[in-house]
């Protein structure tokens, strides 16, 4: 591992802090919480408060486990309120977004990152690896838990998991309102209200709506709203939460695609370089059809209910429902011309002859639609408690049953011995549009033709124990066993604007069954010091991913093979994780926690090739193998330090190298074949793509808390993300980048509020994402003015 060696040494000086820490109270707090927020002034306190995703409740000091929380206030008083730019305070991990609205959560190397919303899975994160997210205008606050954590969330939580928290019935008379105006017409607006209901019962409701025209006029919208009704007597509890959404996304097709091959003018002087985009391209033209549109409309209601019965035994029932609908259609791929005759004025080499090419005009050549609608019960059984053992010893355990059925009907527009004019009708199909100043040259009207009806049910049995051996000593032995049931059958559709299947064959089915574990140590030898250490297993199935309209299969041993709908295309995925950490008090001034990590995976695959033209049909696909295994290792190290009253100094470093431990085929055969490109250099121990190997943050806030300026609040944001590779063979590489946001905020005494933000203050171009190799430019320096109240 080839870690920076003065984080290596600041890691082992840790656990000689200490020494300074003689009058600490025995007070256990994770640093992430340190600061919160009263009537939105800023308060510094030590406060215990476990980490809500760890479930037992115990102090997090006590758990052979690494986390972060990110607070609403660090979100509110920086602007934010999409999740890809949340996840910047969260080192090691990386959010990447395609399709306009498409989101894929990666951590500690790995791109496999379920998210729950208030404790309960979000199945399509743990299906599909990616999905649209909604704002976070309801969010109370983000809990992130590392590694693998099969144990208490089942399978496919292999780098971690993300809780998000909505907002608790509260018995306080709240209101709190928010109006932003941004650049590029960015327009928002919230409300927020809370307070006691009737008897014992409090509430909570939250509604938001952002219109936004955006840098590359996207034209997003979003409208979602958020109510919760809870009470507490005696020994019970009730909490109900419902929320929905309406969102739109226009889509980005990004620009014209980079060139991919070394470009020549007519009489053979150089023009451009492999990789090289087109000179004087304005990064706000679309190149996007009319017609393309994403809606993502989505509801959702829980239930939670517990009774305690005694310290020993609390019983628990949550049941969730989970509605989500996207309809989408976007042009997607962006061709240039070409032509064996010179009727072009550039031309690249292939196959030792010219091929002639128009750098003037692209084409709409595979528009893409799809549609898919999905229904999720998830019902969660727990019984928890604590049993005193004498001598300063103490048992916590967790046992539970969990059953997920996720119903999904999917349609598309595509494939299926169809030709694409069958399906899209309209002057915009295979139209042509100027590189320079583009314009639409006339709309699209799809139809549907093929579905796929799934139907998947887990069944889950878990039990968490942790075992006090005495202030000093901490035990976790852990267990789940998970049984896995997948149901798909291939549905026909005679050539439909609306979702209507005509006939739906036998399911075929599959299954399979998995145990992990989690097991794990802390030693407390103060108590502001907590040294740990975990082991754990964890497992992935690959559950109906075959889609060969876009995806070419490489099996292990090297050959293309076609898997067919309804069987995994290839085996699930295994492996395993240790960690080792410490957690450092210093009053409550300064907090650090620091981690080692070292994780391997088994039967993984990885995209190859993402530009493949296919002889069999001339479409251009993904190459998807499966290679022998992976690994990845690194350093986590976060601080927070409150010199003053007032003065909050977070920081965070990832440090994570994850690699291709070893190919199981021969990359060279591939090349040779096709599937990878010529010049690939493919080997061992190659770094994976998609994985920034180091980042970084620093927020800093200060609120004049008394004298003249008392109100007035100031914030600084500087984010590290290194750069990345797209796939293995490189074809493109985003660039390290740095963002840094400003905010002013001043609160008046009668409870308005007047904020200004500024993203992206050193105005870094650097682009971090791509539809292929259609580059999708940043935002640059851009602007927020809030007005908001407060009851």
């Amino acid at each position: 591992m080839k870690l920076p060696l003065t984080l290596l040494l600041g890691l082992a000086l840790c656990p000689m802090l200490h020494a300074q820490d003689g009058h600490t109270k025995r007070e256990y707090t994770n640093f992430q919480d340190t600061t919160f927020r009263l009537d939105e002034v800023s308060v510094t306190a030590t406060r215990q408060r476990p980490m809500s995703i760890t479930k037992l409740g115990v102090p997090n000091a006590y758990l052979p486990v690494s986390g972060s929380v990110i607070p609403t206030s660090m979100l509110t008083d920086r602007g934010i309120v999409n999740l890809q730019d949340a996840v910047k305070f969260l080192p090691g991990t990386r959010m990447r977004t395609t399709y306009g609205a498409y989101q894929q959560f990666q951590v500690r190397g790995f791109d496999h990152t379920p998210v729950m919303i208030d404790g309960v899975r979000d199945e399509r994160t743990s299906i599909n690896n990616s999905a649209p997210m909604g704002d976070l205008a309801s969010v109370e606050r983000i809990e992130l838990l590392k590694g693998p954590a099969s144990v208490l969330y089942g399978h496919s939580t292999v780098g971690g998991i993300l809780n998000i928290i909505r907002k608790s019935p509260t018995a306080r008379t709240t209101l709190n309102t928010r109006l932003t105006y941004g650049s590029w017409n960015d327009r928002r607006a919230m409300i927020d209200i809370g307070g006691r209901l009737i008897g014992p019962f409090n509430y909570r409701a939250v509604l938001n709506w952002q219109d936004v025209e955006g840098y590359r006029y996207a034209n997003d919208r979003r409208f979602s709203g958020y109510a919760a009704i809870g009470a507490r007597w005696e020994n019970q509890e009730l909490d109900i939460r419902g929320g929905f959404n309406r969102d739109s996304y226009g889509t980005d097709i990004g620009l014209p695609k980079l060139m991919a091959n070394d470009i020549f003018n007519a009489d053979g002087t150089p023009y451009l370089a492999k990789g090289e985009s087109q000179p004087g391209l304005n990064p706000r033209w679309r190149y996007n059809n009319e017609s393309d549109f994403m809606l993502h409309h989505g509801s959702n209601v829980s239930v939670k209910y517990n009774y305690r019965f005694s310290p020993a035994f609390k019983l628990e029932n949550r049941l969730a429902y989970t509605y989500d609908n996207i309809d989408y259609f976007s042009t997607e791929e962006l061709s240039y011309p070409t032509s064996d005759e010179p009727i072009y004025k550039h031309y690249y080499m292939a196959g030792g002859k010219k091929k002639f090419i128009d750098l003037d005009t692209v084409q709409l050549t595979y528009p893409l639609r799809f549609a898919y609608t999905v229904h999720t019960v998830n019902e969660q059984l727990e019984a928890s408690g604590s049993v005193s053992l004498g001598r300063g010893m103490k048992y916590n355990y967790l046992a539970g049953y969990n059953y997920v059925y996720f119903f999904r009907d999917t349609y598309r527009g595509y494939g299926g011995g169809y030709k694409l004019s069958d399906l899209i009708e309209g002057p915009g199909l295979y139209s042509k549009v100027p590189v320079y100043n583009p314009h639409s040259m006339g709309y699209m009207e799809p139809y549907f033709n093929a579905g796929t009806s799934t139907r998947n049910y887990t069944h889950s049995l878990y039990l968490q124990n942790l075992l006090e051996l005495s202030e000093k000593f901490k035990v976790m032995v852990s267990g789940r066993f998970d049984q896995f049931i997948f149901k798909t059958a291939t549905a026909k559709i005679n050539r439909l604007k609306t979702r209507e299947y005509s006939e739906l064959p036998d399911y075929d089915q599959t299954s399979t069954s998995a145990f992990t574990y989690r097991i794990g140590a802390v030693y407390l030898p103060t108590p502001g010091l907590s040294l740990y250490g975990s082991f754990a297993n964890f497992f992935q199935p690959y559950r109906n991913i075959v889609n060969t309209a876009t995806t070419v299969y490489i099996g292990a041993d090297g050959n293309r093979f076609y898997p067919t709908s309804g069987e995994e295309a290839f085996k699930a995925q295994k492996g395993y994780q240790g960690e080792i950490g410490a957690r450092y008090n210093l009053t409550s001034r300064l907090q650090a926690t620091a981690s080692l990590f070292y994780i391997r995976r088994e039967n993984e695959n990885k995209t190859l090739n993402s530009r493949y033209v296919d002889p069999t049909d001339g479409k251009t696909k993904s190459v998807v193998g499966q290679v022998a295994g992976s690994d990845s290792e690194g350093l986590e190290v976060e601080v927070a330090y409150t010199p003053t009253d007032g003065l909050s100094l977070l920081a965070g470093y990832g440090y994570t190298d994850s690699r291709i431990r070893k190919f199981s085929f021969s990359p060279e055969r591939l090349i040779e074949d096709g599937f990878m490109d010529k010049g690939t250099q493919v080997q061992d121990g190659m770094r994976q793509a998609g994985i920034p190997m180091n980042t970084f943050y620093l927020a800093a806030s200060y609120t004049f808390t008394r004298g003249p300026l008392q109100g007035l609040g100031l914030n600084a944001t500087a984010n590290y993300m290194d750069n990345v590779y797209r796939d293995l063979n490189k074809t493109l590489i985003y660039g390290a980048y740095w963002d840094t946001d400003l905010g002013i905020a001043y609160r008046l005494k009668n409870g308005i509020r007047l904020q200004v933000n500024i993203n992206n203050v050193l105005d870094d171009r650097t682009f971090t994402q791509s539809l292929g190799t259609q580059i999708t430019p940043r935002t640059p320096r851009s602007y927020l003015f809030t007005i908001g109240y407060s009851l």
